[in-house]
């Protein structure tokens, strides 16, 4: 079935010489037989191996379809997912990781959800991680939803999301947490998400980076930042949110009097 809409997919690479020429060519095929209308835009953000090369081995293959674009050097998932997002021109932007472990072939079913939903997510039914991944990705999920009552369902997986929600969901997180962030904001102006389930893949080459130090820390620090802008700076960004779970509220109320209180003691 052809879908009127056009596509935008997008593939962040970061040292992945032996996965992505693979991963980028199901993209590129699936993509022919579900739309007419498409692009697929590459960002090599900065990668040390032959990832560079390989792209350029996909596009003369598919000028016609196929962007390129390089980081001179590594300046992480934050600012590689946003300038793919930023040099999307289609209708809808899915973005799929050149690492494998992503199928494209989900497509055909995220597409028609799309005249319900604003953004559909492709749920892992299972991760394949160990258990200190497991213990990081339930907490990413956890989170979210108790701080600000949002179901992410899985916000570290690919998803389709519509440009228009893109461009009217403006993000300030420098770390992985940039997706849950876009996710949380959208549902809180009111945009719909829903999800499909996929099955995740092994990974074909290459290694994972999400579960480093360095990175766990750079998204709780972004997680608290948007909290701390959600409750206390109430930016008119966030102001049309809609309802929060109840522990929430009750703890933000005390904080806000604590802090209220000691104003009232602080000299002239």
């Amino acid at each position: 079935m052809i879908h009127e809409c056009s596509v935008s997919l997008v593939v962040p690479a970061y040292n992945e010489e032996d996965s992505i020429s693979s991963t980028v060519s199901r993209c590129l095929k699936i993509l022919r037989e579900i739309v007419n209308d498409y692009e697929v835009l590459i960002l090599d953000d900065g990668s040390t191996d032959s990832t560079s090369t390989e792209m350029e081995c996909i596009q003369r293959e598919d000028p016609e379809h196929v962007r390129l674009f390089r980081h001179a050097t590594n300046r992480g998932i934050a600012d590689t997912f946003e300038e793919l997002y930023r040099r999307a021109t289609k209708d809808i932007v899915f973005l799929v990781p050149a690492d494998g472990e992503f199928p494209p072939e989900i497509l055909p079913e995220c597409l028609p959800l799309l005249d319900r939903y604003d953004i559909i997510i492709c749920r892992r039914r299972i991760k394949r991680y160990t258990l200190y991944r497991r213990v990081l990705s339930a907490l990413y999920e956890l989170l979210p939803r108790f701080l600000f009552g949002v179901n992410l369902y899985d916000a570290g997986s690919v998803k389709c999301i519509r440009s228009s929600v893109v461009r009217s969901v403006p993000v300030r997180s420098r770390s992985v947490f940039v997706e849950a962030e876009r996710l949380i904001l959208a549902a809180k102006r009111g945009y719909r998400i829903g999800y499909v389930d996929i099955a995740q893949e092994l990974r074909r080459a290459g290694k994972a980076r999400g579960a480093a130090f360095g990175t766990v820390l750079g998204a709780g620090k972004d997680l608290l930042l948007l909290w701390v802008r959600f409750f206390f700076m109430r930016e008119k960004t966030l102001a049309n949110r809609t309802s929060v779970p109840r522990f929430t509220s009750l703890l933000v109320e005390k904080v806000g009097e604590k802090l209220e209180a000691k104003e009232d003691k602080s000299p002239l």
